[in-house]
């Protein structure tokens, strides 16, 4: 896990509050949502959304340039 207090990606640079990012799931708790996307630099990140606003609380590394992605199922 990486750190998430910049408020940027810490692999290119790119806000967290900026556009484009993928979202790949979206999930509603109790308090709010939880939101999974991915960064351009290909970052997974996961969202909380509640009351507070958005905050980036868990974020990977990007997926290495060599890796070969397949379709989920």
């Amino acid at each position: 896990m990486t750190s998430t207090m910049a408020g940027a990606c810490p692999h290119c640079g790119w806000p967290d509050r900026a556009e484009p990012f993928q979202v790949v799931s979206r999930h509603v708790t109790a308090a709010g949502h939880t939101v999974w996307t991915r960064c351009g630099c290909g970052s997974l990140q996961v969202r909380v959304v509640d009351e507070r606003g958005m905050r980036v609380v868990s974020r990977s590394r990007p997926v290495a340039a060599d890796a070969v992605r397949e379709p989920c199922g």
